[in-house]
């Protein structure tokens, strides 16, 4: 590891723990479905993440940040994903409590979120998310320089898929651990909180400019 390597596993600490679509679709995971639920979402955008990194080695993320209309399109679909998910999240929270039970420790609404589900949901909302294509088009070259080899953009993208897996299952590790602790009350309002806040990423991705 060399200074130019130090300096972009920094910045890219910094993206990772940026609150995001991301950081969002797995809160609500983990409300959902507990920390099986969040490790599957976590999981699911790490390899989003890394499909972005092979697809900008294959120039397909530099070809869809100059293409208005490819880059609109992926915005906007993810975008609804978004808040096709807010809605569901708001509508869940919204049941009567005699359709939610405790089950041990966990509470989970009737349809338990499965760990295939949030890895598809993970990925999905990762892969139509523009701007995390935009991470390898715009800040990887700028610690980068002619005649670096494969092996060191490899390293780079491997470098930001193990880091964003970490830092989500630690993140879902926590939210999972206080949405148990708290009463059913507690957990429906912090699954409207996730609904809108979702919901509000997904119309500020539809509407804001590249």
């Amino acid at each position: 590891m060399d200074a130019r390597f130090a300096a972009y596993v920094l910045v890219a600490a910094v993206l990772i723990v940026t609150p995001g679509p991301d950081m969002a679709l797995l809160a609500r995971n983990a409300f959902r479905g507990g920390y099986r639920a969040a490790r599957a979402t976590a999981f699911g955008v790490g390899t989003g993440i890394l499909l972005w990194g092979c697809a900008s080695s294959a120039g397909l993320a530099s070809a869809l940040a100059a293409s208005a209309g490819v880059y609109a399109a992926v915005k906007l679909a993810g975008a609804l994903f978004l808040v096709v998910l807010g809605i569901r999240s708001l509508l869940g929270a919204a049941r009567p409590a005699g359709r939610t039970e405790e089950r041990g420790r966990r509470h989970e609404p009737a349809g338990p979120l499965t760990a295939a589900h949030a890895f598809a949901q993970g990925l999905a909302g990762n892969l139509l998310n523009p701007k995390a294509g935009a991470i390898f088009v715009a800040v990887v070259p700028q610690f980068t320089v002619p005649g670096d080899p494969l092996s060191r953009l490899a390293a780079m993208t491997a470098a930001f898929v193990v880091m964003v897996t970490v830092w989500l299952n630690v993140y879902g590790w926590l939210i999972a651990r206080a949405s148990a602790r708290f009463g059913p009350g507690v957990r429906r309002a912090l699954d409207v909180v996730a609904g809108v806040v979702m919901t509000a990423l997904g119309a500020r991705l539809a509407f804001e400019r590249r």
